[in-house]
Formats: structure tokens, C-alpha cells, sequence
């Protein structure tokens, strides 16, 4: 009988300790998450200041969830792929999750797809050199060529073709 006790009791203890420990790390982990929003001055700005939530780990967690559901699964490939087909995926509410998106990466949902179809195209070409602009459209899960090179001229900086150039001429250079 003693020794259940001291059994239970050390199981208790065990328990609680281990809860302490989960709860001091999800407090230094949303101040991790809280000392990034200093850091980066240009969060305050995304929303209208009575727009502006206080987001926490669960925001975070869901942002990350997101990002890689999106890189697994590349659901970005679907042509038609829309905002609540995303949250379906991740179990939660299609508001929330464009309000998350908005928040951790500064896009909208539109432009944070498109961020991966043109990540995506980048890699395709790199592992195919003669690949066409409109294939790396199409493979990527742009609409049209012309909503390609918006996309990856926003992300990227520069024309595909002028990308797709300098790609080429620095595999040409390793060769030599």
C-alpha cells in the first residue's frame, strides 16, 4: 500500500514538473515571437493600428502548420487552389488563417500561393534548363504566362527570362 503511494506521488510530481516546464517554454517562445515584431519595424505597419491584434504561439504555430502544409504537400500546384481549400486542409477558420498569413508574412493570400509557384518554378528550370517560360508557367500552377511574370518579377526582382538567362550562364560557367 506504501508503495502505491509514493508510486502515485512520484507520478504527481513528475506530472506537474513536466507542465511547469511546457508552460515556461510556450512563455519564452511567444516572447521570441513578441521581440521579432520589434525587430521588424515594418510589422506594425501591416494593418491598420484597430485592425492590429495581439497574436500569440497559437498564430505562430498555425503560420508554421501553413507554410509546411505548403511545401509538403504543394497544393499551390492546383490552378484554382482558393483560401478555403487551404483552411479545410488545416482544420481552422478560412478569416483567421488570411489574417495569420497577412500578419506572418506580410502577403496577401493570393501573392503568398503565388510566392510558392514561383519558388517551385525556380526549381523546376533548375532541374530542367530547357524548360520554356510558359511550361514553368503552366508546371508551377499559374493561370496564364502573363500572371507568371507578375508574380515572379514581384518575388524575384527581375523578368523569368532574365533569371532563367543568368541560371543558364552560370551552369555554362561551371562546365567550363
Amino acid at each position: 500500500m506504501n508503495y502505491l503511494v509514493i508510486v502515485l506521488a512520484s507520478f504527481s510530481v513528475l506530472v506537474i514538473a513536466v507542465t511547469i516546464y511546457l508552460i515556461v517554454r510556450l512563455y519564452r517562445k511567444e516572447a521570441e515571437i513578441r521581440a521579432l515584431d520589434i525587430i521588424r519595424p515594418d510589422a506594425d505597419n501591416m494593418f491598420p493600428s484597430n485592425t492590429d491584434q495581439d497574436f500569440t504561439v497559437t498564430d505562430q504555430f498555425l503560420y508554421d502548420r501553413c507554410c509546411r502544409f505548403m511545401v509538403e504537400r504543394r497544393p499551390f500546384l492546383v490552378i484554382d487552389y482558393q483560401l478555403q481549400d487551404l483552411a479545410n486542409s488545416l482544420y481552422t477558420n478560412r478569416s483567421y488563417l488570411s489574417k495569420t498569413i497577412n500578419r506572418f508574412s506580410g502577403k496577401n493570400f493570393r501573392s503568398y500561393v503565388n510566392y510558392y509557384r514561383v519558388m517551385y518554378a525556380m526549381e523546376l528550370f533548375r532541374a530542367n534548363m530547357s524548360l520554356r517560360i510558359i511550361d514553368l508557367a503552366e508546371l508551377s500552377g499559374f493561370r496564364s504566362e502573363s500572371s507568371f511574370l507578375n508574380s515572379f518579377r514581384s518575388v524575384m526582382g527581375e523578368a523569368p527570362s532574365i533569371w532563367c538567362a543568368r541560371i543558364r550562364k552560370k551552369y555554362r560557367d561551371k562546365l567550363k
